[in-house]
C-alpha cells in the first residue's frame, strides 16, 4: 500500500477514533516507534558529532538559571516540563510534525520487517 494512501486513511479519521486504534487498523501496529528514523539518521548524527568534536563546536546553550520573567511573557513563552515553548501558535504545528514524523518512522519500521 503506498505511503500516501496510508497517510490519507490516517488523516481522514480525524479525532473520531483513538489514534492507536486507527494506527492499528491502517498499518497493523498500535504503537509508534521512532527507532527506524534514528537508525536511518545514525550516520548523519555520528558525522555531525565527529565534526563538532573536530572543530571544537559547542552545541546547545549554557543554563545559568536566571531568566527574566518579563522577557518570557513578552515573547509569548510558557514553561512546559522545564522547557520554554511558544504558548499557542505552534502547538498544532508541533503536534502535526510529531505525528507525521512518528507515522513515517512506523511505516519505515513496518516495511523493514517485511
Amino acid at each position: 500500500m503506498p505511503m500516501i494512501h496510508w497517510t490519507r486513511k490516517l488523516m481522514e479519521r480525524g479525532t473520531s477514533q483513538p489514534w492507536q486504534q486507527v494506527l492499528q487498523e491502517v498499518i497493523g501496529e498500535g504503537r509508534l516507534d521512532g527507532s527506524a528514523l534514528r537508525e536511518f539518521f545514525r550516520p548523519l548524527e555520528e558525522w555531525l558529532r565527529n565534526e563538532n568534536l573536530r572543530n571544537n563546536e559547542y552545541v546547545g546553550w549554557i543554563y545559568d538559571g536566571d531568566y527574566c520573567k518579563h522577557s518570557i511573557e513578552t515573547a509569548n513563552l510558557q514553561v512546559f516540563g522545564g522547557f520554554y515553548n511558544v504558548a499557542v501558535e505552534l502547538q498544532l504545528t508541533s503536534w502535526l510534525v510529531l505525528t507525521i514524523s512518528c507515522l513515517i518512522g512506523a511505516l519505515v519500521h513496518h516495511h523493514q520487517l517485511r
